[in-house]
């Protein structure tokens, strides 16, 4: 019930809007980038699937950080105009429940999200890799990862979007903490491998090996718990009287 009424609010929001534009602009990218550097890709000797993941794929992960951290503001602006929040607090509703249905909701939006995309990298393959694998079943298998690796992501913004009031305190958080994980990503360090905006630049190829995955499947499960629980903590906090 909190779920449909949470799609309800949304309705006049733009975010589904939102979320389409993301969908396509990632989308369009590895198109684009193909078209323009044909030479370079098709050269490699590499299953297709491989080389459009490492060529476009820190690109389209900065698209999704982006679209976590945009949603999780929508959401929660929503809320705080006309002090709409204030009066969710007086309702007999767990305000827990609240929160993981908005997570869940922008979880649900990046299915489409990541299908498109999907659709495209076929596209690409099929087109500039005639004759050759395709590797459906790779890209699929990323797609899931890619869910995994972002819930983290969702939770972070969405707990960060909860707590200010203003959007563009939280949206300007939310980039800065982006851009943070954008340019560390490359470097082979502790932080890169466990900082929650750097976990949507990993993706799955046709070489990863398990010991690779779990590992950051493991992360991106403990992250998701801790920032729920740190949730769960602040709204008991404000409840308690002082």
């Amino acid at each position: 019930m909190i779920l449909a009424l949470e799609i309800k609010k949304i309705k006049r929001t733009g975010l589904f809007p939102a979320f389409l534009a993301g969908a396509l602009a990632a989308s369009a990218f590895p198109v684009i980038n193909m078209a323009f550097r044909t030479e370079l890709f098709t050269s490699q000797d590499l299953p297709p699937a491989d080389i459009l993941l490492n060529g476009n794929w820190d690109m389209i992960a900065t698209f999704h950080c982006f679209l976590a951290v945009l949603g999780a503001c929508i959401l929660y602006h929503t809320e705080f105009a006309n002090r709409a929040i204030e009066k969710l607090h007086m309702l007999p509703v767990s305000q827990g429940k609240v929160f993981f249905c908005k997570n869940l909701l922008l979880l649900l939006l990046f299915l489409p999200v990541f299908l498109i995309e999907t659709c495209f990298l076929l596209f690409c393959a099929r087109h500039w890799f005639p004759g050759e694998t395709l590797g459906a079943e790779i890209l699929l298998e990323n797609m899931g990862f890619s869910l995994a690796a972002i819930l983290p992501v969702l939770v972070l913004s969405t707990l960060i979007a909860s707590l200010a009031k203003n959007m563009w305190i939280s949206l300007g958080i939310g980039v800065i903490g982006m851009f943070l994980g954008q340019m560390t990503v490359s470097y082979d360090t502790l932080f890169s491998r466990i900082y929650t905006f750097c976990l949507p630049y990993c993706c799955l190829t046709s070489s990863s090996r398990p010991e690779d995955i779990f590992p950051i499947l493991g992360i991106c499960a403990a992250e998701t718990i801790l920032l729920g629980a740190i949730k769960l903590f602040l709204i008991k906090i404000r409840r308690t009287p002082v």
